[in-house]
């Protein structure tokens, strides 16, 4: 029965026609009998879920919360969706290396179901914001868990930290959780002893460049999390991320100033501004160009790498 469902499922994915594939007394004796096998509950936004109690076969439906954190746990996924950067794919934080063997289940906003399905997962991890509204069809694949993005009065989930330790939950890993948060930490240490002023003299601000425009970055931004746990002072505080003129960059001039040029449009393009050049952390040679891909990350792996570049560039020359 099971080969019947899976076989039924790939056709229906195959002509984007997802329906039932078998009668309703079927589908629910095939429930009972996977309530009735080992499993552990965890709860997620729709609930609680039964889930294998050592997962060996996930699919992670978004690079940045979920495929992140489960690489810097340890726990490598048979599938994972990207993002697309101008058709380039990004990962926000792993690398090219990182994620060698892992299989490619499409884009993170619209992930293909036939490739999951072909994957023969046993849990799939997925993403309120881009995935509930096809949880019934991931549900006839594998046990999904469905994480919910947005903070609630009780916790702050866009913190990097708190979304590591639900997925340390989830897959129960949550000693390696605290191994890693508290690498993390130690270098964040190890920074702040490096800079020559009190980290909370130290102004930093983070601009992004997409689609021609000037932005400001949002408030849950993992850079945020990060200046805050270093002790800088970060001159952005707006929010929510808005297109920002030209004209009023200067307001969020710093002492140091990082520029994510999604465009790619290279440094010429940016020095050659008078509005860019009459900045002071320009004219002090503090302004920065990062990568975007990496500096959106909200997992471990990337978090670790915007760290690289703020020992490169934090501390005086």
């Amino acid at each position: 029965m099971p080969y019947l469902l899976k076989s039924c499922l790939l056709i229906a994915v195959s002509f984007v026609l997802i329906v039932a594939c078998q009668p309703t007394e079927i589908q629910e004796t095939d429930v009972s009998q996977a309530q009735s096998t080992e499993c552990r509950t965890v709860q997620h936004k729709l609930g609680e879920i039964c889930i294998p109690p050592d997962p060996q076969r996930i699919v992670a439906l978004d690079p940045r919360y979920l495929g992140d954190p489960l690489l810097a746990l340890g726990v490598k996924p048979v599938g994972m969706s990207v993002y697309s950067y101008s058709g380039e794919e990004g990962f926000a934080g792993p690398t090219s290396d990182d994620i060698e063997g892992i299989e490619i289940v499409g884009n993170a906003d619209q992930p293909s179901l036939e490739k999951i399905l072909t994957l023969n997962p046993d849990l799939i991890l997925a993403m309120d914001f881009a995935h509930e509204a096809i949880y019934e069809q991931l549900l006839a694949i594998a046990p999904t868990v469905l994480l919910q993005y947005e903070s609630t009065e009780d916790e702050e989930y866009t913190s990097f930290k708190v979304n590591l330790r639900r997925i340390a939950q989830i897959v129960d890993k949550e000693a390696e959780a605290d191994a890693v948060l508290a690498r993390y930490q130690a270098r964040i240490e190890q920074l702040r002893q490096q800079l020559s002023r009190q980290p909370e003299n130290i102004e930093v601000a983070v601009l992004i460049y997409y689609d021609g425009n000037f932005a400001i970055t949002f408030p849950e931004h993992t850079t945020h999390e990060i200046f805050s746990d270093i002790g800088l002072t970060n001159k952005i505080d707006s929010a929510r991320a808005n297109a920002i003129s030209p004209e009023v960059i200067d307001q969020y001039d710093a002492d140091i100033l990082f520029i994510m040029d999604y465009e790619q449009r290279g440094e010429s393009f940016f020095l050659e501004n008078p509005l860019i050049t009459s900045l002071e952390a320009v004219k002090n040679n503090r302004v920065y160009f990062v990568s975007p891909d990496t500096w959106s990350a909200n997992g471990p792996i990337g978090v670790n790498r915007i760290l690289d570049d703020l020992f490169k560039y934090l501390p005086e020359e």
